[in-house]
């Protein structure tokens, strides 16, 4: 990092996850560069002095409202690996890879197994993977219907690492593109797949949820399909009416559903 000569990193909520980023960012500086490690108490962040001790000397330098700051310098050049981070799944046959801080990335996550349960050989034409994460259900449509022409959307990197080595250790082809939902999007899809989360850090928040069927028409062919999976508590029947010919309930366990609309 040309110029810069400090590092400020806020630790986020996952431990696994802060430990990625920051390996990630101090392999980038040189020795002496200095560093600001800040983080709420039940994140973990007090393990960071014992986690990186080969690479960083840290001190604690203050503490309040639950949080503690560290600061310290680097004493010694780290090599980043990225394949060392990554945690392989299998289901079926496929191999799901996954990086610290993408969903899914403990284990694949119930709700996306339940929509992944709804594809068939059926499916066919351009497909788009809203939020696509690890890849999961991509390469699981792609399973069922090889044929398929997968477009992958998220908008943080680790994820678009992750579908994109997901697709390859599949033999699978898609195009994985950088977008905050559409914004990178400029054409128009037979269905539309997701698993759209509804939480911001650990907040309650519908604005993804919303704005994904808000504005799917735009990106939908004539016939095209809306579908996906989300929590059986929340109810999203009144915003599909407003935007959708008809939907339905295409499945439902006692935990999640999954949503089907048609234009």
């Amino acid at each position: 990092m040309k110029n810069c000569d400090t590092i400020i990193y806020y630790w986020p909520k996952d431990k696994l996850e802060a430990t990625f980023q920051l390996m990630n960012i101090i392999s980038s500086f040189p020795v002496d560069t200095e560093i600001f490690i800040v983080g709420h108490n039940a994140s973990g962040v007090k393990s960071a002095p014992l986690i990186f001790q080969k690479w960083i000397k840290l001190d604690k330098v203050d503490n309040a409202k639950h949080s503690i700051l560290f600061s310290g310098f680097i004493k010694k050049n780290i090599v980043f690996i990225l394949e060392d981070f990554f945690k392989t799944h299998v289901w079926r046959d496929l191999i799901i890879k996954s990086l610290p801080g993408v969903f899914g990335h403990k284990k694949i996550d119930t709700g996306s197994k339940l929509l992944a349960s709804t594809f068939s050989n059926k499916i066919t034409g351009t497909v788009l993977d809203i939020g696509c994460g690890t890849g999961f259900l991509s390469a699981s449509l792609l399973y069922f219907s090889p044929n398929a022409i997968l477009t992958l959307v998220d908008n943080d990197m680790s994820s678009l690492k992750c579908s994109q080595f997901t697709l390859d250790a599949n033999k699978l082809k898609g195009d994985v593109v950088c977008s905050d939902l559409y914004s990178n999007v400029f054409q128009k899809f037979d269905l539309i797949i997701s698993n759209p989360p509804f939480h911001n850090d650990l907040k309650i928040d519908f604005n993804i949820i919303e704005k994904m069927i808000c504005c799917s028409r735009k990106y939908l062919t004539l016939r095209g399909e809306l579908r996906f999976v989300t929590n059986n508590f929340l109810n999203f029947n009144i915003l599909l009416k407003r935007f959708f010919k008809k939907f339905y309930i295409l499945k439902k366990t006692s935990k999640y559903k999954v949503y089907q609309a048609f234009l």
